[in-house]
C-alpha cells in the first residue's frame, strides 16, 4: 500500500470547484459561515482568554538573570546580534524578534515579557489546527486545551526568554512532518522546512529534534511502499534546511568550542525518566493521560504498517523518545540539562496525548476536563488569589536601597558574571560594571568563553585594585553577591562565586581608603539558589 494512501487521519481537502460567476444584484447574499466554524472561533477565543487570566498571575515580578541577558542582547543593533551571540551560546531568532518587539513596545518589564505571552497564546489556535489537520476535530480540541492549560507555557509566558517560541516552532515543524512523511502530503514540505529551520535558529536543542525526526523518517520508510518518493522528500528537506542553517554553523562551532553551561549538573537516569512529568507539570496529569490515552495510542500503534494514524503515533513517539535520549546523552558529555529546555518535547507529547484522549470518546473528554482542572487549579490561579509563583530574583527590590547612593562613574562589581546585564538594566548605563576578572567592556552581554577558567585565575589584586585606584574620592563601589548555600555537593561555579565574594569583601574592608556605608542589603525573596543577591556599598574616602 502506498504511503500517500494510508488510511487514518483526516482526508486531504477536495480540489476546489471551478469558479462560479459573481452573483447578480438580485441574488441573495452569500451564506454566513457555518455555525460550527463560529463555535470553533468562539471556543478558541474563550480558551485564549482563560489562558490569559492564568498567565497574568505573577506578572510584575523582577526580571531575573536570563531575562536581563535577553534584553541586553536584543538591545544591540539588529545586524550585530548574531556576532554578539558568539559570546553567549544561543541562536539568534528570539533575540532578533525581541529587538523588533522592543522597538514597538519598549523595554519595561511587562513590555519585554509581552512577546513570550503573545507567542504562548498563539500556540492554542496553532495546536487546534495541528490536531484537526492530523487527527480530526476532537483531537484538535484536546490539543488546544492541553496547550491552554500547560503549566510549562503558563510559567514561561512570564519570562522574556525563547522557550514559548521554541514550543511554537516545534509544533509547526512536527505537524508538517507528519503530513509529509506519514500521510504523503508533499505540499506541506515547505512548511516543514520552515518550521525545522526556525526551531534550529531558536534553540540549539533543535538539533536533537532533527535527529528524532530523522529516526521517525526511518520508521515511515519501513511502513511505505513508496520509499523512493519519501526518501526524496527527506533528502530534499534535509538539504534545504542545511542550506538555510549553514550561515549559523560557524558561530555554532565557535560557541561549542568556547562556551558552556557551568551552572548545569550532569543528569542521571532519573532525570530522563522525569522529563514527561516535568512537561505536564504534575504527576497526576501524566497518570490520567496514561490511564485514558495510552491504551488507545497502543492500539493505534499496532496498526502502524497499514494505517496512517497508527504510523503517526509510532513516528511521533519515536521522534519524542529519540530527541529526549539524545539530549540526555549530550548533557552527559557537556552538561546543559535544564527543565526550561523541555519545551522542545511539549508539542510531540501534546499531539500524542490529544489523539489518545480523542479516541476514548466521552471517557476521554471527561479525562481532558479533569486534566485541565488539575493543570490550572482555577480557584488559585486567578490574579491576586493563592500564593502565586515563586519569584526568581530580588534585584528590583535590592536596587531601590542603593539607587540613591549610586551616581555616574561609580563602580558595580558582581561576583556572578551572569548578573551583570540585569544590574545594568536596573541601575542604568552611567555606572561602570565589573566582575572578578575586571571591567566588563559590554555589560549587556555575558562572555561565557572559558568562563570557569577565567574566574579561577581572577583575584582582587588583578581584578579589583586597578578599578578602585581609578575611582574618584567620594565615589562608590557597589559589591553584589549571590545568596548561595554552599556545601560539599555544590557545583564549582557557585563555589567560585562565594569565594570571590569573600575575597573582594575582605579586600575592600582592608583598604584604608574605602569605608562600608551600606549593607549587606538583601531583601526578600530568596528565590532559587544564586538568583537572589545582596549589596554592600563602599565609599572612597581618601
Amino acid at each position: 500500500m502506498s504511503q500517500a494512501t494510508l488510511p487514518g487521519g483526516p482526508p486531504e481537502e477536495a480540489e476546489p470547484h471551478p469558479p462560479t460567476p459573481a452573483p447578480s444584484p438580485a441574488s441573495p447574499s452569500p451564506a454566513p459561515p457555518p455555525r460550527r466554524d463560529r463555535r470553533v472561533v468562539l471556543g478558541l477565543v474563550g480558551l485564549a482568554a482563560l489562558a490569559l487570566v492564568f498567565r497574568l498571575e505573577g506578572r510584575g515580578m523582577s526580571l531575573w538573570l536570563d531575562e536581563g541577558l535577553s534584553v541586553g542582547i536584543a538591545s544591540h543593533p539588529l545586524s550585530e546580534i548574531p556576532a554578539v551571540l558568539r559570546l553567549d551560546g544561543s541562536p539568534p531568532l528570539y533575540y532578533l524578534l525581541l529587538h523588533l518587539w522592543m522597538l514597538v513596545v519598549g523595554t519595561s518589564e511587562e513590555a519585554v515579557r509581552g512577546l513570550s505571552l503573545l507567542i504562548a497564546l498563539a500556540t492554542i489556535p496553532v495546536a487546534f489546527w495541528a490536531g484537526a489537520s492530523l487527527f480530526g476535530r476532537r483531537a484538535a480540541w484536546g490539543a488546544a486545551v492541553l496547550m491552554a492549560t500547560s503549566s510549562y507555557l503558563v510559567y514561561y509566558s512570564r519570562e522574556a526568554r525563547m522557550y514559548t517560541l521554541l514550543v511554537l516552532t516545534t509544533l509547526v515543524c512536527v505537524t508538517a512532518f507528519a503530513h509529509v512523511f506519514v500521510y504523503g502530503r508533499r505540499r506541506w514540505l515547505a512548511l516543514f522546512v520552515l518550521g525545522l529551520t526556525a526551531t534550529l535558529y531558536t534553540h540549539n536543542w533543535g538539533l536533537y529534534l532533527a535527529l528524532g525526526l530523522a529516526a521517525a523518517t526511518g520508521v515511515c520508510l519501513v511502513a511505505t511502499d513508496d520509499r523512493r518518493r519519501l526518501l526524496g522528500d527527506g533528502v530534499l528537506a534535509a538539504g534545504v534546511v542545511a542550506l538555510l542553517y549553514a550561515p549559523w554553523v560557524p558561530t555554532l562551532a565557535y560557541q561549542a568550542a568556547n562556551t558552556g553551561a557551568p551552572w548545569s549538573e550532569t543528569p542521571d537516569p532519573g532525570d530522563l525518566v522525569g522529563v514527561l512529568g516535568s512537561i505536564f507539570g504534575q504527576g497526576e496529569i501524566l497518570v490520567a493521560l496514561a490511564l485514558v490515552g495510552l491504551p488507545a495510542l497502543v492500539a493505534a500503534g499496532r496498526r502502524w504498517r497499514g494505517d496512517g494514524e497508527g504510523l503517526a503515533v509510532v513516528a511521533l513517539a519515536v521522534a519524542l523518545v529519540v530527541s529526549m535520549v539524545v539530549a540526555w546523552m549530550a548533557s552527559l558529555v557537556q552538561p546543559a540539562w535544564a527543565g526550561r529546555y523541555f519545551g522542545l518535547f511539549l508539542p510531540l507529547a501534546v499531539l500524542l496525548a490529544a489523539l489518545g484522549v480523542a479516541r476514548e470518546g466521552r471517557r476521554g473528554t471527561l479525562a481532558l476536563g479533569l486534566i485541565a482542572v488539575l493543570a490550572t487549579q482555577p480557584f488559585t490561579k486567578f490574579p491576586g488569589v493563592g500564593s502565586g509563583p515563586q519569584q526568581k530574583s530580588n534585584m528590583r527590590r535590592a536596587v531601590v536601597y542603593v539607587d540613591e547612593l549610586a551616581s555616574a562613574g561609580d563602580l558595580v562589581i558582581s561576583t556572578q558574571i551572569e548578573a551583570v546585564p540585569l544590574l545594568r538594566y536596573y541601575l542604568g548605563p552611567t555606572l561602570g560594571y565589573a566582575d572578578p576578572t575586571g571591567l566588563v567592556e559590554d555589560p549587556t552581554v555575558v562572555d561565557w568563553r572559558r568562563a570557569t577558567e577565567r574566574l579561577e585565575a581572577a583575584s582582587p589584586v588583578t581584578g579589583l585594585a586597578p578599578l578602585v585606584d581609578d575611582l574618584d574620592v567620594g565615589g562608590h563601589v557597589l559589591l553584589v553577591c549571590p545568596r548561595t548555600d554552599i556545601d560539599e555537593d555544590s557545583l564549582d561555579w557557585f563555589v567560585l562565586m562565594e569565594r570571590h565574594c569573600r575575597s573582594l569583601r575582605a579586600a575592600l574592608d582592608d583598604d584604608p581608603d574605602m569605608e562600608l556605608v551600606l549593607g549587606p542589603v538583601a531583601p526578600a525573596p530568596r528565590g532559587t539558589p544564586s538568583a537572589s543577591v545582596y549589596f554592600l556599598v563602599y565609599e572612597k574616602r581618601g
